[in-house]
């Protein structure tokens, strides 16, 4: 079912210019266009930012665009270019750093709009080897996701857990990363089941904002999150991070760890995740070299790193400890919150998560080769 980046998001990606940055430099200084995947500004994107415009101090001016998801057809799609060629007409920056999956479809795609300018991606997996020859004068920061380190890391934290509960999307990252846990729980199968609500026998169309708001809730005890992934929802609308982060603060009932920083604050433990000013800053460097004449398509840069961090005051209402050298901020302050695990609202819906729990590990025993 699921489309290729480059096809679907040509089938729906509208450029909204919905806000628009510069980082001052000296007169004359060389202008590089930051293109974001999203609709308009995030937390999480302007964290990147943020990283990335210090990265470069005065090497350059930066400016921002957005990319959103809301048109349907060709028409919004060249609609979009030709609002974006209005916009560059007589200034074309000197490098294009291109923030997602989608940023960087776009960029490849419309390549005559920045004539001679290397493109830069980052925020994203490694792509294709195939879009990376179509894109030409190109390279990229990768962004990796820990999921081996992430599963690891909770069991050395819980050793008491008996379900882990994989949040996902239906896009093709979220497809990669849900084979990738369940590679990693090959080493755990004797003491504990993964689910992925939304992608199990008998329920798998995916996930609504309600129904991941009732799976949060309703984890046992034993049991906790890992959050994947979640920016778009079961028919394909955009889900915000704000939405996501507040359903974690206002229903999750077990530990919440996280690949990436996009809803750290929410609540969530947190764990090995990539950091958004991360991914700008190494984004920075390599256009940096980009400036200084280095030809991108010789460049090897390393991916950005996830790193161990925590929110203190999410450790202790759960009643965790942060490993060693991890890093941990917002420190409780006070009594912290106790909420019941399973809430009253949730009964029925862990009654059925349980009963699926119980169905796939009778179906993984039965056909396991």
């Amino acid at each position: 079912m699921q489309k290729s980046l480059v096809t679907h998001f040509r089938l729906t990606a509208v450029l909204a210019l919905a806000g628009v940055l510069f980082c001052c430099g000296p007169a004359g200084a060389a202008e590089v266009l930051l293109l974001h995947s999203g609709a308009g500004p995030t937390p999480w994107n302007q964290r990147l930012a943020s990283g990335f415009i210090e990265g470069l101090g005065s090497a350059a001016s930066v400016r921002q665009a957005f990319l959103s998801a809301e048109g349907t057809d060709e028409d919004a799609f060249d609609a979009a270019y030709d609002r974006l060629a209005g916009t560059l007409a007589g200034a074309a920056p000197d490098v294009v750093v291109a923030e997602g999956a989608a940023a960087f479809a776009f960029a490849r795609k419309f390549a005559n709009l920045f004539p001679d300018a290397p493109v830069i991606y980052c925020a994203m997996a490694r792509p294709d080897p195939a879009d990376l020859s179509e894109c030409g004068n190109c390279t990229g920061v990768a962004m990796t996701s820990a999921v081996r380190r992430s599963v690891a890391l909770i069991f050395a934290m819980r050793p008491e857990t008996r379900l882990l509960v994989a949040i996902a999307d239906r896009t093709q990252e979220s497809a990669r990363l849900m084979d990738r846990v369940n590679e990693a729980m090959r080493l755990f199968d004797d003491r504990a089941q993964v689910l992925f609500p939304g992608f199990e026998p008998g329920d798998d169309n995916g996930l609504d904002l309600k129904t991941l708001g009732d799976t949060l809730a309703s984890v046992p005890s034993t049991g906790v999150v890992l959050f994947l992934g979640f920016s778009e929802d079961r028919d394909g609308n955009p889900v915000t991070d704000e939405a996501v982060a507040a359903l974690i603060r206002e229903r999750a009932a077990a530990p919440v760890y996280l690949l990436g920083d996009e809803v750290f604050g929410s609540g969530a433990v947190g764990g090995w995740m990539t950091s958004a000013k991360a991914v700008g800053a190494d984004a920075a460097r390599v256009v940096r070299r980009a400036l200084d004449g280095e030809d991108v398509r010789e460049l090897l840069p390393p991916p950005t790193r996830p790193v161990l961090r925590f929110d203190g005051t999410a450790l202790a209402r759960f009643g965790l400890r942060a490993p060693d050298k991890a890093e941990v901020v917002n420190p409780p302050a006070g009594t912290v919150e106790e909420r019941p695990v399973v809430p009253v609202t949730g009964l029925i819906w862990v009654v059925g998560l349980a009963a699926a729990v119980v169905l796939i590990a009778l179906l993984r025993r039965r056909y396991r080769p």
